[in-house]
Protein backbone atom coordinates (compact mmCIF):
# COMPACT_ATOMS: atom_id res chain seq x y z
CA UNK A 1 0.00 0.00 0.00
CA UNK A 2 1.32 3.44 -0.96
CA UNK A 3 -0.17 6.71 0.28
CA UNK A 4 0.23 9.83 -1.85
CA UNK A 5 -1.63 12.69 -0.20
CA UNK A 6 -5.22 11.50 0.13
CA UNK A 7 -4.86 8.83 -2.53
CA UNK A 8 -4.15 5.29 -1.37
CA UNK A 9 -2.84 2.92 -3.99
CA UNK A 10 -2.87 -0.83 -3.30
CA UNK A 11 -0.47 -2.86 -5.34
CA UNK A 12 -0.61 -6.62 -5.14
CA UNK A 13 1.41 -9.39 -6.68
CA UNK A 14 5.06 -10.23 -7.00
CA UNK A 15 5.91 -6.94 -8.85
CA UNK A 16 4.33 -4.81 -6.11
CA UNK A 17 7.63 -3.32 -4.96
CA UNK A 18 8.72 -2.38 -8.46
CA UNK A 19 5.33 -0.86 -9.31
CA UNK A 20 5.35 1.10 -6.07
CA UNK A 21 8.76 2.57 -6.82
CA UNK A 22 7.65 3.54 -10.31
CA UNK A 23 4.56 5.29 -8.95
CA UNK A 24 6.64 7.21 -6.39
CA UNK A 25 9.15 8.24 -9.09
CA UNK A 26 6.41 9.40 -11.44
CA UNK A 27 4.76 11.33 -8.61
CA UNK A 28 8.07 13.02 -7.80
CA UNK A 29 8.61 13.97 -11.43
CA UNK A 30 5.09 15.40 -11.60
CA UNK A 31 5.65 17.43 -8.43
CA UNK A 32 9.00 18.78 -9.69
CA UNK A 33 7.37 19.72 -12.98
CA UNK A 34 4.60 21.55 -11.12
CA UNK A 35 7.14 23.56 -9.08
CA UNK A 36 9.19 24.42 -12.19
CA UNK A 37 6.13 25.63 -14.10
CA UNK A 38 5.07 27.76 -11.12
CA UNK A 39 8.54 29.33 -10.99
CA UNK A 40 8.42 30.14 -14.72
CA UNK A 41 4.96 31.67 -14.27
CA UNK A 42 6.26 33.77 -11.35
CA UNK A 43 9.26 34.89 -13.44
CA UNK A 44 7.08 35.87 -16.40
CA UNK A 45 4.60 37.78 -14.23
CA UNK A 46 7.34 39.51 -12.21
CA UNK A 47 9.21 40.51 -15.35
CA UNK A 48 6.16 42.11 -16.95
CA UNK A 49 5.26 43.83 -13.67
CA UNK A 50 8.80 45.20 -13.35
CA UNK A 51 8.71 46.66 -16.87
CA UNK A 52 5.27 48.16 -16.11
CA UNK A 53 6.47 49.77 -12.86
CA UNK A 54 9.47 51.34 -14.61
CA UNK A 55 7.19 52.63 -17.39
CA UNK A 56 4.74 53.95 -14.77
CA UNK A 57 7.53 55.96 -13.13
CA UNK A 58 8.49 57.43 -16.50
CA UNK A 59 4.83 58.20 -17.37
CA UNK A 60 4.25 59.95 -14.05
CA UNK A 61 7.39 61.99 -14.60
CA UNK A 62 6.38 63.00 -18.12
CA UNK A 63 2.85 63.85 -16.93
CA UNK A 64 4.33 66.07 -14.23
CA UNK A 65 2.33 64.26 -11.55
CA UNK A 66 2.75 66.17 -8.27
CA UNK A 67 5.20 68.47 -10.12
CA UNK A 68 7.94 65.94 -9.50
CA UNK A 69 10.26 63.36 -10.98
CA UNK A 70 9.55 59.71 -10.25
CA UNK A 71 11.91 56.79 -9.82
CA UNK A 72 12.20 53.11 -9.05
CA UNK A 73 14.46 51.45 -6.48
CA UNK A 74 15.53 47.89 -7.32
CA UNK A 75 16.18 45.53 -4.42
CA UNK A 76 16.71 41.78 -4.41
CA UNK A 77 13.19 40.99 -3.17
CA UNK A 78 11.12 44.06 -4.11
CA UNK A 79 10.67 47.03 -6.42
CA UNK A 80 9.79 50.42 -4.96
CA UNK A 81 8.13 53.25 -6.89
CA UNK A 82 8.95 56.63 -5.36
CA UNK A 83 8.37 60.33 -5.97
CA UNK A 84 11.25 62.78 -6.11
CA UNK A 85 14.84 63.08 -7.24
CA UNK A 86 16.07 60.75 -4.48
CA UNK A 87 14.67 57.78 -2.63
CA UNK A 88 15.67 59.14 0.77
CA UNK A 89 12.95 61.37 2.11
CA UNK A 90 10.51 60.61 -0.70
CA UNK A 91 7.00 61.75 0.25
CA UNK A 92 5.30 58.97 -1.70
CA UNK A 93 6.47 55.39 -1.85
CA UNK A 94 4.76 52.23 -3.12
CA UNK A 95 6.43 48.86 -2.58
CA UNK A 96 5.87 45.94 -4.97
CA UNK A 97 7.20 42.71 -3.41
CA UNK A 98 8.49 39.95 -5.67
CA UNK A 99 7.31 36.35 -5.24
CA UNK A 100 9.50 34.29 -2.86
CA UNK A 101 10.90 32.33 -5.81
CA UNK A 102 12.15 35.41 -7.74
CA UNK A 103 15.09 37.75 -7.13
CA UNK A 104 16.72 40.77 -8.76
CA UNK A 105 20.47 40.39 -9.28
CA UNK A 106 23.36 41.86 -11.26
CA UNK A 107 22.14 45.46 -10.99
CA UNK A 108 24.56 47.53 -13.07
CA UNK A 109 23.38 51.14 -13.48
CA UNK A 110 25.37 54.24 -14.47
CA UNK A 111 26.58 55.96 -11.35
CA UNK A 112 26.25 52.77 -9.30
CA UNK A 113 23.35 52.32 -6.94
CA UNK A 114 19.99 50.72 -7.58
CA UNK A 115 17.72 53.70 -8.31
CA UNK A 116 16.41 54.65 -11.77
CA UNK A 117 15.11 58.24 -11.79
CA UNK A 118 13.45 59.75 -14.85
CA UNK A 119 13.96 63.40 -15.86
CA UNK A 120 11.03 65.75 -16.17
CA UNK A 121 10.05 66.90 -19.67
CA UNK A 122 12.23 64.34 -21.53
CA UNK A 123 11.63 61.13 -19.56
CA UNK A 124 15.29 60.23 -19.98
CA UNK A 125 17.51 58.83 -17.23
CA UNK A 126 21.12 59.15 -16.18
CA UNK A 127 20.93 55.68 -14.59
CA UNK A 128 20.98 53.62 -17.80
CA UNK A 129 22.06 50.03 -17.37
CA UNK A 130 20.74 46.53 -16.85
CA UNK A 131 19.67 44.01 -14.24
CA UNK A 132 18.44 40.46 -14.08
CA UNK A 133 15.28 38.90 -12.69
CA UNK A 134 15.82 35.20 -12.02
CA UNK A 135 14.38 32.16 -10.28
CA UNK A 136 16.25 31.75 -6.98
CA UNK A 137 16.60 27.96 -7.21
CA UNK A 138 17.28 27.98 -10.96
CA UNK A 139 19.31 31.10 -11.89
CA UNK A 140 19.55 29.97 -15.51
CA UNK A 141 15.83 30.82 -15.77
CA UNK A 142 16.18 34.57 -16.01
CA UNK A 143 14.77 37.70 -17.63
CA UNK A 144 17.42 40.36 -18.44
CA UNK A 145 16.14 43.96 -18.40
CA UNK A 146 17.80 46.99 -20.01
CA UNK A 147 17.13 50.59 -19.02
CA UNK A 148 18.17 52.82 -21.94
CA UNK A 149 19.34 56.41 -21.39
CA UNK A 150 16.34 57.61 -23.44
CA UNK A 151 14.10 56.14 -20.73
CA UNK A 152 13.05 53.04 -22.67
CA UNK A 153 12.90 49.80 -20.70
CA UNK A 154 12.81 46.40 -22.38
CA UNK A 155 13.93 42.79 -22.18
CA UNK A 156 17.57 42.67 -23.23
CA UNK A 157 18.04 41.12 -26.65
CA UNK A 158 20.81 41.00 -29.22
CA UNK A 159 19.19 43.83 -31.18
CA UNK A 160 17.89 47.21 -30.04
CA UNK A 161 14.13 47.61 -30.35
CA UNK A 162 13.16 49.84 -33.31
CA UNK A 163 11.90 52.55 -30.94
CA UNK A 164 15.43 53.06 -29.60
CA UNK A 165 17.10 53.69 -32.96
CA UNK A 166 14.41 55.97 -34.38
CA UNK A 167 14.77 59.72 -34.74
CA UNK A 168 13.58 61.76 -31.77
CA UNK A 169 10.27 63.54 -32.37
CA UNK A 170 10.96 67.16 -33.46
CA UNK A 171 7.39 68.25 -34.27
CA UNK A 172 7.02 70.28 -31.09
CA UNK A 173 10.00 72.56 -31.49
CA UNK A 174 9.42 76.27 -31.95
CA UNK A 175 11.11 78.35 -34.61
CA UNK A 176 10.81 81.91 -35.90
CA UNK A 177 9.86 82.79 -39.48
CA UNK A 178 11.47 85.79 -41.15
CA UNK A 179 8.14 87.07 -42.50
CA UNK A 180 4.65 87.87 -41.27
CA UNK A 181 1.33 86.65 -42.57
CA UNK A 182 -0.36 89.98 -41.72
CA UNK A 183 0.52 91.73 -45.00
CA UNK A 184 0.72 88.67 -47.23
CA UNK A 185 -1.33 88.63 -50.41
CA UNK A 186 -0.54 85.09 -51.47
CA UNK A 187 -0.51 82.11 -49.16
Amino acid sequence: TIEIGRVVVKIAGRDAGRKGVIIVILGGIGFASLIASRNIRDLTTSSQNTLSILRLAQSRTLAGENDSSWGVRLESNQITLFQGDTFAGSPLIRVYPLPNSIQITNIVLNGGGSDVIFKRVTGQTDQAGAFLLSVINAPSNSFPVTVHSLGKVYQTTAFLPPSIVRTIDTRHRSFALNWSIKNATVL
